[in-house]
Parts: structure tokens; sequence; C-alpha cells
């Protein structure tokens, strides 16, 4: 059957419809697949920049770290401001009632005349006349020391009975082998000591370092009784606070430990923060005691309890809270600082052990805090930037929560280990002056420092001491 004309073109244009159907079909499958490969570079987009959003939170966190949130020393804090976290006092600017002041005064200075602990007293009048002479004069005292170089000369005379010293015809005073121990021990290296002595004595004692170095040497083999005699009574003791810094030893790390409680420190020098060192020194293989630490593992070997240093617990709270929109953190700051004002309240009240009860119902709030912790941190994985920062605290916490709670429940433990940070802080200010050039240095610097560490503790003068200890009559306390 033929068809007509118009079915023919009907048909011709049908199928050109169907071409163009065709075309745009493949045009809107092409397009579709475009818009597919869009959505997934968006999202990929999305990903990376939420993976840069946090990196850069991670970095701004660790910029803004410093030792009010953190466990890095103040003197990383450089620029920053620095949060005061005590509460605004409503006391006036100035000494209060009741403070002993550390102004002179003249009742200050007529008492030290009185108890003989001044050498001598200058009297020097001013504008008196025949007129004014039987009047009260207006007195101002001025409180001085004076250095003198004084020069002893010794005559031995022949005589079968007198032992006449051997060595050298000239040697240096008791005072000024003191004066540098005592220098060495606190506050000075071995050039600065030698230029002090050239500034006071215009160029006229040119001690060397090599002298200085044999009189320290002196004076820590002398006091060896005293070093025993420490060893002994902190091995006595309940509670020792311990810890560890970094030195240099001709260039190479090595490290100083400290342990000490409130009368006595004993120091000592290792190569390395390892168990074998340790154990080589022996002290803490003996001690049966309880030991304050910063959470350093290897101290969980010795003694027979460990307690944590809560302190630097609040400093990583505040890096929660200043670095997340958690809540727990700062709820777990209020309860430490609660919990240790509540110790220091009944020991005000004689009373030396917190009730069963009461402690039971706090050790509940802190487990439900670091509950309510691990919740908060679950449900802001994607834009918490401190998150692996807070679950190692979160872990810490609960893992250890008997010996972050020790202090409460055995008040004989202190809240915080300031005690062998602060025995510490000499090594410290001593590395940034002066290096150690050998071994046996950094071991007569320890033994000087325990020792002087002690004396101080038990309010000894360290001038007398050291000149005791130099004539080979250390004092033993």
């Amino acid at each position: 059957m033929r068809l007509s004309t118009a079915q023919n073109q009907f048909y011709d244009q049908y199928e050109k419809l169907l071409k163009k159907f065709d075309e745009q079909a493949k045009l809107l499958k092409e397009q579709n697949d475009n818009v597919k490969e869009l959505n997934q570079t968006i999202k990929t987009l999305n990903e990376k920049l939420a993976e840069a959003h946090l990196e850069i939170e991670r970095l701004k966190n660790q910029i803004n770290k410093d030792s009010s949130n953190s466990s890095k020393p103040s003197s990383s804090n450089g620029f920053k401001k620095i949060t005061n976290n005590r509460e605004k006092s409503k006391n006036k600017k100035g000494a209060q009632v009741g403070h002993e002041g550390k102004t002179l005064s003249p009742k200050y200075i007529e008492k030290l005349i009185a108890d003989g602990q001044v050498d001598e007293v200058k009297t020097i009048e001013i504008g008196k006349t025949n007129y004014n002479k039987d009047m009260e004069p207006i007195i101002k005292y001025t409180y001085d020391l004076e250095i003198k170089r004084i020069v002893t000369k010794t005559l031995y005379y022949p005589n079968t009975e007198l032992k006449v010293p051997k060595g050298k015809p000239v040697s240096y005073g008791e005072n000024i082998k003191t004066i540098a121990c005592l220098l060495n021990a606190n506050y000075l290296s071995y050039d600065g000591i030698t230029e002090m002595f050239n500034h006071l004595t215009n160029n006229t004692i040119n001690v060397s370092k090599a002298t200085v170095l044999s009189w320290n040497k002196t004076l820590s083999n002398n006091l060896t009784p005293q070093m025993e005699n420490i060893k002994g009574k902190l091995l006595n003791s309940l509670v020792l606070n311990v810890d560890e810094s970094p030195i240099k030893i001709d260039g190479q790390q090595h490290y100083i430990h400290t342990v000490s409680n409130g009368f006595y420190t004993l120091q000592y020098v290792t190569k390395h923060r390892s168990k074998d060192d340790v154990d080589a020194f022996g002290f803490l293989k003996q001690y049966k005691g309880i030991i304050v630490h910063d959470h350093y593992k290897l101290y969980y070997n010795y003694g027979s309890d460990n307690a944590e240093c809560n302190v630097h617990i609040l400093r990583y709270l505040n890096g929660v809270t200043e670095f997340t929109t958690h809540s727990w953190s700062k709820e777990l700051k209020e309860l430490l600082l609660e919990m240790k004002e509540r110790k220091e309240e009944l020991i005000s009240f004689k009373k030396y052990k917190i009730d069963i009860t009461e402690f039971n119902g706090l050790r509940e709030k802190y487990l439900n805090i670091l509950k309510k912790g691990k919740q908060e941190r679950l449900d802001d994985l994607k834009t918490n930037a401190y998150k692996d920062e807070e679950l190692k605290l979160l872990n810490r916490l609960i893992k250890y929560e008997h010996n972050h709670l020790l202090f409460l429940n055995k008040f004989i433990v202190p809240f915080s280990n300031n005690r062998a940070e602060s025995d510490l802080r000499k090594i410290k200010i001593k590395q940034k002056i002066g290096k150690f050039r050998s071994g046996t240095g950094a071991d007569i610097y320890a033994i000087i420092r325990s020792c002087a560490s002690t004396y101080s503790k038990n309010d000894i003068n360290l001038f007398d001491a050291f000149k005791n200890a130099l004539n080979n009559n250390p004092i033993i306390i």
C-alpha cells in the first residue's frame, strides 16, 4: 500500500522528532553525569575544607598553649597574655593587716643592733651646735655592706712543737671560698664568679675557674656525711615528691633527678631517664612509701603507692575549656578545687581523714563528670580539633582515678608535685647561665644543691653551713 504524500511528510517529521529526542536525552544524560561529578567534587572539597579547618584550629590551639593550659614551662609563654585565674581581691593594694612586711624600719634596725647582728655601727652628726645639742635629733639609718680586701700575715717561728701548715705560702681565705661556692650553688657560673671577684676588688683577686671548681669539689666531698643523712631521712619519709629535668653535660643530654619532702632534698644525675639508670643510683628501689609525681610512668615501679600531680591536670583542663565548647572540663576543675578546699577545711578542724561516705560521693561526682566528658567528645568529633588531646586526658583521669584522688583519701599526700618542681628550679636557672663540661662537675653540683636545699628548708644559714663544710665540719640535720 502506497503512502500518501501527507503521510510521508508526517513520518519524516516524526523521525526528525525522534532524532531530536534522542539527542536531547543524550545531552540530558551527559548533564546529569556532569552534575553527579560536580556534586562529588563539591563533597570532596567540603571534606578537604573541613579537614583544613580542623588543622587550622589544631595549629591555633598549639600556638595558644602556654603554662596555663599545658605542661609547657612559663618561659615558653613569650609575649602571650597570661590569664590571671585568681579571684579579684577586695583588699586595698599594699601590705595587709597582720602580714609581716619586708620594708626596712627603725625598729628592725634597732633590733639587729641589739641582737648583735650588725658588725659595725657608725654615728654621723649633722648640724649640731651648742644651741641644739640637747634637742631630740631626727634619726635616719642606712643599712649597707662593706667589702674589704683583707690580708692576714702569719709568722711561724721555729719551734719543735709547732706544726707549720704545708702548701703554698699564699692561699685564699675561708670567706672567698665560701662565697664562691655559695654563688655557684645558687646564682652564677664559674665565669660569672671570677668576674664578680674582679669587679669587687678592682682586679686584685684573680681567682681562676679551675680554683673555683676545686673549692666546690672539696665542699661536695666534705658534705658526704650530710648526703648520707639526707638519704636515710628520706627513706623513712611516708611521702616523697619526685621529678627530673634534662641538663646538658659536654653538649650531651643527661637528667638530674630530685627526691624531696618539706625538710630534705636529694638530687642525682643520670645519663638516661630510664629504669636501669634510676636503679643504678639505688634510692627508689629501697623506698617503701608513697611517691608523688607528674605522671612519668617509670615511677609506678617504685614505692607502696603513687599519687599524681593535680596542678598539671588543672592546666590540661584549662586547655579543653579554651579549645572546645565542652563543659565537663570546667566542672571537673571546680570539683578538684572543691576537694582541695574541703581537705584543707578538715585539717583546720584537726581532722586528718575524710569520712568514707563523703569521699565516695565526691568520687562518684568525679566519675560522672568524666562520663559526661566522653559523651561530649563523641558528639563533637567532626568539629573538635582538640579531640586527640581530650581523649588522652579523659583516659588518663579514668585509668589513674585512684592516683589523682589519693590526696583526698590520704591527707599526708599533697594535691600537687610543686615541692619537687620548686627543688629543681635552681638547676633550670643554672642551665641558662652555664652548662656542665663533665659528669663529675654535674655530680658535684647535685651534691651541693641537695645539701643547700636541705639547709634552706631547715632555716640554716647557707654561708655558715658551707663555711663549716669547707673546714670539714659539715652540719648534720
